[in-house]
Order: structure tokens, then C-alpha cells, then sequence
């Protein structure tokens, strides 16, 4: 009797492989990356953020190395199925050359038999009623059956050989055209991924060198700006008697619709001492806070720009306006319209550059925005 053990084994075993399978981590994995990849190749690079374009420029070089390497692989099996093909090909050559030399040995029996039949085959031949052909053959066949059966035996054989290496040469060349398919469809899809690599790319470099000249144009302003609001700013209790708006809750009121298309921080090199609100052409900007305007004009990269202090060292900028609504010393309330979306300054599209500031210093907006 079997040992018990091994026979739970084997159940457990059995048992195990009638489970359903489902796909592993990794193919899930793969599953998603391929999403991604998709949906970054459709990605509109005028209408994405910054963070969206760098993200979608890294996910196509992910996955072009992906499918280079799925590239590489189907040519390579394409390559294998090919030499396949040439193999098997090879062998029914022989095959057949084995099968044709077996004919003519068969022949050259039945020719021999047929010039000098042996007694048997001519006493068949003599009790024939006549001498048709056809009596004539079949006293042929028998001799040669009789002379040598090996060789028809062995003819027979490679017969069956090269009947089944025909289909197995068919079978492979099947293979061999649906992995050079494959691998043209791979090869056609790694292309399609490196155009619009090269796409977001190109505009992602566009972005940057962007980004690089507008900060770079705030930067030389900086100095200006911070002593400006330093200068003017009013100390204390904030303008609308309350306190000096705290860390990620301020009340503050978002100055344009629109969402933001480039973060406060440091990007590409340089520092974005503000957050840029893609809000369209002419929009309408209001005050963040009620506060005083402490300046409304030109100041250089920041084209048309409007500084409200709002007390406690509290202050509020917005830049590349169009056309400016209000003017220094004035009062304003929050909600109040204090200007229109613009490109003014070192810009390259209509987009509100928005900065909120503690003693004159650049901070997060998005620390204050409720």
C-alpha cells in the first residue's frame, strides 16, 4: 500500500492545480504601467501642468525601454523561427532525396527482376492466361515484393517521415509568419512611442526654457519687491482686524479661476517664488484678502503687477495682468476686482502669477489658499 503521506501529497498537489489562475502581481503591474504609458503618449502638452508633462516625458521613457526590449525578444524569435523553418526544410530535403534514392533501388529491383525473373515468377508468368500488362505487372510486383521487402519497407517508412515533416515545415513557417508579425507590430509601436517621446519632449524643453527666462526675469526683481512691501507694509493686526493669516488656513479667497499649471519651488534650476494660475485671457483677478494696494504698475518681468498688504506682515502679488483695475493707497475688499489675466512682463501665454509673502519673503500659497 502506498505510504499515506505521499498520497495527501498527491491530492493536495491535484487539488492546488484545479484552482483557478489569476494573473500575478507582475502582470498586473505590467497591465498598469501600460495604461500609463498610454495615456501619456495621448497627452496634450499645451493644456497639461508642468508636473504633468515632466511625468508624462519619464513615464514614455519608461516605456520605450520596455518595448525596445519586447522589440528585441520578437525579433529575435522571429530570427529563431526563421532558422526553424531552414532546418526543417533542410531535413525534407534529405527526406525526399532518401525517399527518391529508396525509388530508384525499388526500380532497379523491379527492372532486375523483370530482365531476369527468378523460377517462381517465371512459372507465374508461363501459367498466365496471356501476357497483357497487367499480368505482366502484377507478376512483377510480386517479384519484386518477394526480391526485397526491405526496401519498400524502408520506402514506406520515409514516406511517412516526409509526409509528417511536410506539416511540420508548415507549421513552422505558420509560426515564423506570426512572429515576424508580432515583431513589425512591436517595432511599429516602439516608433509611434518614440514620435511622441520626441513630442513631449520637445514641448516639455520648450517649458523649461520658458519657466527658466520668466523666473529668471521675477528674479532680477526680487530685491525690488521685497524692500517695496517691507517699506510699506502695515504692521499688526491684519486690515480687516484679523489675525495675519495662518498656515494652510487663511480664508484666502482663490484670486482667478483656473487651476495651477506651474507649483511654488524649485524646478528645473530655478526657484518659482509663486504658483501660476492658467485662468484665461481677460479673466477677471480679485483680491485674495481685503487689504491696501501698496503698488499697481509696471515692474519688469512681473509686467502689470498688484501688491496688497493685508497687515501682519501679510502680503499678496499678481502678475502679468493685462490691465490693472485699481491703483497705490486704495482700500480693497476680498472678491473685489483688482485687474484682468494678461501676458504682460517676460511671459509666454495669458496665465496669473500669484505669490503670497510673510515679511516681504516668498511662501507656498497653497499654504494660505482656502
Amino acid at each position: 500500500m502506498a505510504n499515506p503521506k505521499i498520497r495527501a501529497l498527491v491530492l493536495i498537489v491535484l487539488l492546488v492545480s484545479a484552482l483557478p489562475t489569476r494573473a500575478s502581481a507582475a502582470d498586473d503591474k505590467a497591465t498598469v504601467q501600460q495604461k500609463k504609458v498610454a495615456a501619456a503618449a495621448k497627452l496634450d502638452a499645451l493644456k497639461a501642468d508642468d508636473i504633468e508633462l515632466e511625468s508624462a516625458v519619464r513615464t514614455l521613457d519608461a516605456g520605450i525601454a520596455v518595448q525596445a526590449s519586447e522589440t528585441d525578444a520578437a525579433r529575435q524569435a522571429a530570427s529563431a523561427a526563421t532558422v526553424a523553418v531552414d532546418a526543417a526544410a533542410a531535413r525534407l530535403a534529405a527526406t525526399e532525396r532518401k525517399a527518391a534514392d529508396l525509388r530508384g533501388r525499388a526500380v532497379a529491383v523491379a527492372v532486375q527482376a523483370y530482365i531476369h525473373p527468378s523460377a517462381d515468377s517465371f512459372l507465374e508468368l508461363m501459367r498466365a492466361k496471356d501476357l497483357t500488362e497487367a499480368s505482366r505487372r502484377q507478376a512483377l510486383m510480386s517479384q519484386v515484393v518477394e526480391v526485397d521487402r526491405d526496401v519498400l519497407g524502408e520506402l514506406r517508412a520515409v514516406r511517412e517521415d516526409q509526409q509528417a515533416e511536410q506539416r511540420n515545415l508548415i507549421d513552422l513557417r505558420d509560426q515564423a509568419q506570426e512572429r515576424k508579425r508580432d515583431a513589425t507590430e512591436k517595432l511599429n509601436a516602439l516608433q509611434a512611442l518614440r514620435t511622441e517621446q520626441v513630442r513631449l519632449r520637445n514641448a516639455l524643453d520648450v517649458r523649461i526654457q520658458e519657466f527658466t527666462a520668466e523666473v529668471q526675469a521675477l528674479a532680477r526683481e526680487e530685491a525690488t519687491i521685497s524692500g517695496l512691501i517691507r517699506a510699506r507694509e502695515v504692521t499688526g493686526a491684519s486690515v480687516d482686524g484679523r489675525p495675519a493669516p495662518a498656515r494652510s488656513a487663511s480664508g484666502l479667497a482663490w484670486p482667478s479661476p483656473g487651476g495651477v499649471s506651474s507649483p511654488f519651488g524649485p524646478r528645473w534650476g530655478s526657484m518659482h517664488t509663486g504658483i501660476d494660475i492658467d485662468s484665461g485671457y481677460g479673466a477677471p483677478i480679485v483680491a485674495s484678502k481685503a487689504g491696501v494696494v501698496i503698488s499697481a504698475g509696471w515692474y519688469g518681468g512681473y509686467g502689470n503687477c498688484t501688491i496688497i498688504d493685508h497687515g501682519g506682515g501679510f502680503s499678496t502679488l499678481y502678475a502679468h495682468q493685462s490691465s490693472v483695475l485699481v491703483r497705490e493707497g486704495q482700500s480693497v475688499t476680498q472678491g473685489q476686482a483688482i485687474g484682468y489675466v494678461g501676458g504682460t512682463g517676460n511671459v509666454t501665454g495669458p496665465h496669473l502669477h500669484f505669490e503670497t509673502r510673510v515679511g516681504g519673503s516668498p511662501q507656498n500659497p497653497m499654504n494660505f489658499l482656502g
